[in-house]
């Protein structure tokens, strides 16, 4: 029972057949399951001390969709959501979209009959819970000024997950991720204090210290010598920042870093569209021989034209595809459209949330060369790093 002792699960079906079958899933990957058949007692209970909440689409009187915008206000402290439904594919999948956009945390989406290794599987991988650490978090930081405080005592530090060659499975690069050592929380995660640092006061103070502590420790542990590279999350008001592109070119420079082995990620959102000062760092990035990934591609709303026009070598699939691929048609769908699209625009296609072998399989077969998840190794420290690309085969 490693790492489920504190796993508290709630179910929500109307379906006392189906929910008893939810309930017997569960119950080995969990401490406590809960298994309710009325909204009403669902709405007094969901919010004491769950860790995961199954929930049926489709309820009689009030659907999921309806249940959810009650709690939209606390979104960010609802349990972490897997759905269920019998009902179509597509209305499962825009049952997720809409709890992403209104700020829920969505783990997945399983179509009944439910199969309960796939359930198992959602269960065991935590990774994206958040509850714990956001509650806690506003007595102990308060505001951007106690993050930022943080950040300048050297509370902060990175952590890097390997990005994957799906193919020969060797590791050709990492991504950095932002973590914080709270003296009394512990390590928490960019959820969790993220936004308060994304001020347009202090985001560019965090860029640089992220990408100088990559570009540091990368090239401390050697990983830029074996020819790997570090990607780099950039909010979008840093891209658009004075001087931000001739500050990363003399990083590169000060560090003594090709600029190829440096790749900037920002959203579809932050880097599509008409903002010329945008374009412009952009395109001064790319002539400087750096590479732009959009992240979280698909979950934007931009046209084919804008998308054409952006100087950017990589697209990151958003994991919410990259989940259902093996089990939805319509993700198939889209994942291979968007994979065409890439190799259009010669961008280098990049998977995130690998979580199993039969999704790295389908992505590869689909044109998907590089990926990235909890199948292949968790966010890790420098050295880990390094030992892990040698245990693939890449020295």
């Amino acid at each position: 029972m490693t790492g489920i002792e504190r796993c508290r699960v709630l179910i929500l079906d109307d379906d006392p057949v189906a929910g008893a079958v939810l309930e017997a899933a569960a119950a080995p990957h969990a401490s406590y399951v809960e298994r309710l058949l009325d909204p009403v007692q669902f709405r007094r209970r969901v919010l004491e001390g769950f860790d995961i909440v199954l929930l049926d689409v489709m309820l009689p009187e009030v659907d999921a969709i309806d249940l959810l915008e009650e709690f939209s206000g606390s979104a960010s402290t609802f349990p972490p959501i897997i759905f269920v439904s019998g009902l179509d594919t597509g209305i499962l999948h825009s049952a997720v979209a809409y709890a992403r956009q209104r700020g829920f945390s969505v783990r997945g989406a399983l179509e009944k009959p439910v199969r309960l290794a796939e359930l198992g599987r959602l269960l065991r991988n935590r990774s994206r819970r958040r509850t714990s650490s956001i509650t806690p978090l506003g007595r102990a930081a308060g505001d951007s000024t106690g993050c930022l405080s943080a950040l300048r005592a050297g509370e902060f530090f990175l952590r890097y997950q390997p990005q994957l060659d799906l193919r020969s499975r060797r590791v050709v690069g990492t991504e950095a991720l932002l973590r914080w050592a709270h003296p009394e929380l512990g390590e928490l995660q960019p959820i969790s204090f993220l936004s308060l640092l994304e001020e347009e006061a202090t985001a560019r103070e965090l860029a640089e210290f992220v990408l100088d502590r990559a570009l540091r420790e990368m090239t401390q542990h050697g990983v830029f010598a074996a020819g790997l590279t570090v990607s780099v999350n950039i909010h979008a008001s840093v891209l658009r920042s004075a001087g931000f592109a001739d500050w990363v070119v003399h990083a590169l420079e000060r560090h003594g870093t090709p600029s190829s082995a440096l790749s900037l990620e920002a959203t579809e959102a932050a880097i599509v569209g008409e903002d010329a000062e945008t374009l412009h760092a952009l395109v001064k990035l790319r002539m400087a021989g750096v590479g732009l990934s959009i992240d979280d591609f698909g979950t934007g709303h931009s046209t084919l034209a804008q998308l054409w026009r952006m100087p950017v070598n990589e697209i990151k699939l958003d994991r919410s595809y990259v989940a259902t691929i093996a089990t939805s048609a319509k993700s198939r769908a889209l994942v291979q459209g968007m994979v065409h699209m890439a190799t259009g625009m010669k961008a280098r296609v990049v998977a995130e949330g690998i979580e199993s072998d039969e999704v790295a399989a389908e992505l590869l077969e689909l044109g998907c060369g590089h990926g990235q998840g909890y199948f292949f190794a968790r966010p890790q420290l420098p050295a880990e790093l390094t030992a892990y690309a040698r245990s693939q085969g890449k020295s």
